[in-house]
C-alpha cells in the first residue's frame, strides 16, 4: 500500500472534508491520477473494516480568469449525513466534541458582536488520518491515529529515555523492539516511513540544505535521511510539515549542535551565530 495522503483531524475533516495541500498535490497526482477542471469522481473508504461510498474526490472550477496564477484545487467531500462523516466522529469522539462546543461558543460571540480566533487543536487530542491505495483504484483505506495512540506512544518514549537518533533508526530499521510490535506504535511507524519515502521522491533524494545528491559519485543507490524538525520524541509530530530531507552529513550537523529552524525564512541558526538556509523547498 501506498500512503495517498495524511490529515490531521480538525474541523474540515470532521464537517466536510479537506483540501490537497498545493505542496504535495504533485505527489498525489501520481498515485490517484489527474481529473480535468470541474472533473469528479467517485470514491469508496475503508475504515476499521468497514467500506464507505459516497465521497468524492473534485478538482475544483473556480474562476481562473479572477484566480490566473492559481494551481489546481483539489478536494475531498462528504455531505453532512454520510456515513463515513458519522464513523469519523465517532473515532475522534474526543475532538469532534471538543470542536463542537468551540463552535457553539464561537457563535454565541458572534451574536454578541464579539470576534473569536479560528479554533486550535490542543496538544493533548492531536489526531491524524492516514489514506493509503488498496487493490482498487477507487477504493481507499483510512488509518485513524487517536490522540490514545499518540499519548500512549509519549509515554512509551519518556519511559525509555530514548534518544531522537536513536528512535529514528527504530522508526526505520528496528523490527524487534517490543514498543514497535505493538499496535499504536505500528501506525505511527507506518505512517512515519510513507512520508519521509514521499518526500524523499518529492526532492528526487537531494538534501534540502546543501541540494547535493551526495551519493551521485559512488552509484545510483541514494543515500538520504529523513530528519524530525521539532524531535519526535517530544512533539509527536510525523506529519508532512515537520519533516525534511537531508544528506547524512548535514542529518549528524543538525543532531549534534540543534540549531534553531525559523520556520518564516527557512533558516537554521546555530548555537554560534552561524546561519544556514535551506536552498530546496517545495512542501515547508
Amino acid at each position: 500500500m501506498e500512503l495517498i495522503y495524511v490529515k490531521e483531524v480538525d474541523k474540515s475533516l470532521l464537517y466536510q472534508g479537506f483540501t490537497i495541500r498545493t505542496a504535495l498535490l504533485n505527489s498525489f497526482l501520481g498515485i490517484f491520477g489527474k481529473l480535468d477542471i470541474g472533473e469528479m469522481r467517485q470514491i469508496s473508504i475503508l475504515l476499521n473494516g468497514k467500506i464507505y461510498s459516497g465521497i468524492k474526490v473534485v478538482n475544483q472550477n473556480f474562476d481562473r480568469n479572477k484566480f490566473p496564477n492559481h494551481p489546481e484545487m483539489y478536494q475531498v467531500r462528504y455531505d453532512n449525513m454520510n456515513d463515513f462523516l458519522q464513523a469519523l466522529r465517532s473515532e475522534f469522539s474526543d475532538l469532534y466534541n471538543f470542536i463542537d462546543e468551540q463552535m457553539k461558543i464561537k457563535k454565541i460571540m458572534k451574536e454578541r458582536g464579539e470576534n473569536m480566533s479560528n479554533i486550535k487543536i490542543p496538544q493533548e487530542l492531536k489526531s491524524s488520518l492516514s489514506f493509503y491505495t488498496t487493490d482498487n483504484p477507487n477504493v481507499w483505506e483510512a488509518v485513524p491515529i487517536t490522540s490514545s495512540d499518540y499519548q500512549e506512544t509519549k509515554k512509551q518514549l519518556s519511559e525509555l529515555a530514548i534518544t531522537e537518533k536513536s528512535f529514528e533508526d527504530m522508526l526505520l530499521t528496528d523490527n524487534n523492539a517490543t514498543i514497535v510490535q505493538e499496535n499504536h506504535f505500528v501506525k505511527i511507524r507506518k505512517l512515519d516511513r510513507n512520508v519521509c519515502l514521499n518526500l524523499k521522491k518529492l526532492y528526487n533524494f537531494r538534501c534540502q540544505i546543501c541540494g547535493q545528491l551526495i551519493s551521485a559519485p559512488y552509484g545510483n543507490k541514494p543515500v538520504v535521511d529523513a530528519h524530525h524538525i521539532e524531535f519526535f520524541t517530544q512533539s509527536l509530530n510525523n506529519n508532512y510539515n515537520n519533516v525534511m530531507i537531508l544528506c547524512p552529513n548535514h542529518h549528524r550537523i543538525v543532531h549534534t549542535y540543534r540549531p534553531l529552524f525559523k520556520r518564516q525564512t527557512k533558516i537554521f541558526e546555530y548555537p554560534n551565530g552561524y546561519k544556514e538556509k535551506v536552498l530546496l523547498n517545495l512542501h515547508l
